[in-house]
């Protein structure tokens, strides 16, 4: 049931450095994971499991008991597979790889599972740092938001460092990555959400407004802020306040401060 690999050039471990490309995983539909924490968390999400890769010290560990009970218990394409330790280091894109790996079928996500009558969606116009891709993703988990919408240009949310810093966060929300700005508009016109963006150069703060739902939160580059194209069709255009020592916010701050504005009433 278990089987052992103990060289480099089994094709079962060519197939999975190939999936560390971004090219690799769009053409194969899949992604993968590394370490304890996200693999434990994907095991809880509807996320169909194709291989996993173990170290045999891990496989014998009570972690690696743990999740080999639950990967046999799911609805998978593959097995497990014993790996020689210094193998998965070297493929292994963490510093320090715990000795688990596992690839997964990418989650695809339907227009529908994200709009909802009075929902509260996330729109993300070319995040580019992979630390606040996750720590957006996890906020907008936290605070209960029906879903993320993600354009073109922005960082790609299935690379390792973003999904650890999601910390297993993007198993629950839905997502569609890599929209043209042109789909999103689309998508828009043919529902009746409002548009909320960030600006700093925005006459209002975000405090001063009354908003209502279906809402969409626009989130803008770290440097560059929104397309100014989403600036034009805003039924909403706020700012945060700052101190004149400093630029503007982080992009995952400024994220947190509206998400959690836009969601007080709920933890009331």
């Amino acid at each position: 049931m278990f089987e052992k690999i103990i060289s480099e050039k089994n094709q079962k471990i060519k197939y999975l450095k190939k999936l560390y490309s971004k090219r690799g995983r769009r053409e194969k539909g899949k992604l993968v994971l590394e370490g304890y924490r996200i693999i434990e968390e994907a095991l809880k999400s509807d996320t169909v499991f194709e291989q996993m890769y173990m170290s045999p010290d891990f496989f014998n560990s009570s972690e690696g008991q743990f999740l080999k009970e639950k990967f046999l218990n799911k609805e998978n394409t593959g097995n497990i597979l014993i790996v020689d330790k210094k193998i998965l280091d070297k493929i292994a894109d963490t510093v320090s790889p715990q000795g688990v790996i596992a690839v997964v079928n990418e989650i695809k996500y339907e227009t529908g599972d994200l709009f909802k009558e009075k929902g509260l969606l996330l729109l993300l116009d070319r995040i580019q740092d992979p630390g606040n891709m996750g720590t957006i993703i996890r906020t907008a988990v936290a605070a209960g938001l029906d879903g993320i919408i993600i354009l073109k240009g922005s960082v790609d949310i299935y690379n390792q460092k973003v999904l650890r810093a999601t910390m297993g966060a993007v198993f629950k929300i839905p997502l569609l990555q890599g929209l043209a700005l042109e789909e999103f508009f689309e998508l828009m016109d043919r529902s009746n959400y409002r548009l909320l963006c960030t600006d700093l150069t925005a006459e209002r703060y975000y405090y001063q407004e009354e908003y209502k739902r279906p809402l969409i939160i626009a989130i803008g580059n770290e440097a560059n802020g929104l397309d100014e194209r989403l600036l034009q069709r805003s039924d909403y255009r706020v700012k945060i306040p700052i101190t004149d020592r400093i630029e503007s916010l982080n992009a995952a701050v400024a994220a947190g401060v509206i998400i959690y504005k836009l969601t007080e009433r709920e933890w009331k």
